[in-house]
């Protein structure tokens, strides 16, 4: 499944916030927070040796591999706390979503993506997901087979490009491997969440504060089913929805990137360095960015690396991940020019850094290998896509290429999950964040998460780019500052430009 947190456009519009009710929460560290369990007590009960990391202070948390069987193998969790600038009035842990995406950076990065009164008066902490980063990271294959899974075609048209995208999809997904091995049987957002609670109850919290973005709103929404009663103000940005299956969901991405997509060039036509200014509206230019692709799968583009060309897959990519954010679209314009005439290496740059890949050919980190290996222990895939009746209708030019980035999840690699439990009465008011043209979490994910959680207000950011918080809106800021640091619920359906 092709979906990747990114940080989102940075657009300046001004609009006002409106306010409701207040929402308490704890802002103290309390001695001492009871196991759920007491099997788990030994986990509740341990103290972080916090050492200083630069300005940060970091540590390790231990958890079990299996929460069903405490007393058996265990992993370290790498955890990152910023302290706060001022006078320290409590703890908010961030996600940066993915699956894949490292919190101990997020958190290191908090200076550039949280606001300065919440930096001033809040301790931030975010951890790497088991699987993720320097938390018993998983791998899959080996750089090569990397590069070979984001090239190879994913809008198939023959009998052999079908079996070569589900042999390289299966090869990948059944490559992974863990230590402990049997981390690869747990790990779902699901553990994730209840690896959430043991660093509750060590902060000392008896209610958490969260703030998720992208794939981290469903880590926080899955954490409110699991502990309803342990929920204090989270806030869910670019929500992403448990009920939908591998395929509902990338048909349900492909029409937001479609859109997205559709919006850029709409852009691009008022510029005077679009490659496709000729067109006469979108639907030619969006023909045109047709014809490229489609070149490409007759004939890859030469880049500077000799022993790798752009495939039309990898071209592709690269223009969903430039769609994240307003600020890529520049750059966008000028590597589908350099790609006009041939030259593929302008685009390949932007999606080898996107993916972290590095010049000498290996990745900088394991994202990809634990975004494969996250998707799809959360939502397995029955069967190949190619048996698959699936409705393209929505997003008729990306719907193919992204349904088909499910096809790992086939391959049976990954223990399944049953469903978490049902949100409850008990669960505390939750803020949900939407973009009205967030390309990777579509509008309508925004009503599926607040039905999913059971009690929730929506308020939603009118623009482009994935995300809402710090991306540009006084409104949206002030409206989740508000209630993160103090409990004011912002109204239901707030719109804010």
């Amino acid at each position: 499944m092709r979906v990747a947190i990114a940080s989102a456009a940075t657009v300046a519009i001004l609009a006002l916030a409106a306010c409701g009710s207040v929402v308490p929460t704890e802002t103290a560290p309390s001695s001492s927070q009871p196991a759920p369990r007491p099997d788990l007590s030994r986990f509740y009960d341990q103290d972080l040796s916090w050492r200083d990391c630069g300005q940060d202070q970091c540590a390790e948390l231990t958890v079990p591999v299996d929460y069903a069987d405490p007393q058996g193998s265990t992993i370290e969790l790498a955890v990152l706390r910023r302290p706060a600038n001022r006078t320290p009035g409590g703890v908010v842990v961030i996600n940066p979503g993915g699956p894949g995406a490292s919190g101990y950076d997020y958190a290191d990065y908090a200076a550039q993506l949280l606001s300065p009164r919440l930096l001033d008066e809040r301790d931030i902490v975010g951890f790497d997901p088991r699987g993720v980063g320097r938390s018993a990271p998983v791998t899959c294959g080996d750089p090569a087979l990397i590069d070979e899974l984001v090239g190879t075609d994913g809008t198939p048209d023959t009998p052999a490009e079908t079996a070569a995208v589900q042999r390289i999809s299966a090869e990948f997904a059944s490559s992974c491997t863990s230590d402990p091995p049997g981390l690869l049987d747990h790990l779902s957002t699901q553990d994730a969440a209840r690896d959430l609670d043991v660093l509750r109850g060590v902060l000392g919290q008896s209610a958490l504060d969260y703030l998720g973005v992208s794939y981290g709103t469903h880590l926080g929404a899955t954490y409110a089913r699991l502990f309803p009663q342990q929920v204090g103000r989270f806030v869910l940005d670019a929500p992403v929805p448990a009920n939908l299956d591998a395929v509902e969901l990338s048909l349900a991405q492909a029409a937001g990137f479609e859109d997205s997509l559709r919006r850029f060039l709409a852009d691009c036509l008022q510029q005077s360095d679009c490659v496709f200014g000729s067109a006469a509206n979108v639907d030619e230019a969006l023909a045109e960015v047709r014809a490229l692709l489609e070149r490409l799968d007759q004939e890859p583009a030469t880049t500077n690396d000799q022993d790798r060309s752009l495939t039309e897959a990898a071209a592709t990519y690269a223009i969903l991940m430039s769609l994240y954010r307003v600020a890529d679209r520049a750059q966008l314009r000028d590597a589908l020019g350099s790609l006009a005439v041939g030259d593929g290496e302008p685009l390949q740059r932007m999606l080898d850094e996107r993916l972290r890949r590095l010049p000498d050919g290996t990745y900088a980190d394991n994202s990809v290998s634990a975004f494969v290996a996250i998707t799809c222990s959360d939502r397995p895939l029955a069967g190949s896509v190619a048996d698959l009746d699936a409705d393209l209708s929505g997003a008729p030019f990306l719907g193919e290429y992204i349904v088909w980035g499910a096809e790992p999840c086939a391959a049976g690699a990954f223990a399944p999950i049953a469903p978490a439990p049902k949100a409850t009465t008990e669960t505390p008011t939750i803020v949900i964040v939407a973009t009205t043209h967030d390309p990777a979490t579509p509008l309508p994910f925004a009503a599926l998460l607040a039905d999913e959680v059971g009690n929730a207000v929506v308020i939603t950011r009118e623009g482009d780019g994935h995300t809402a918080y710090r991306e540009g809106s006084p409104c949206i800021d002030d409206a989740i500052d508000g209630f993160l640091m103090d409990g004011v619920l912002p109204a239901d359906g707030l719109a804010c430009q």
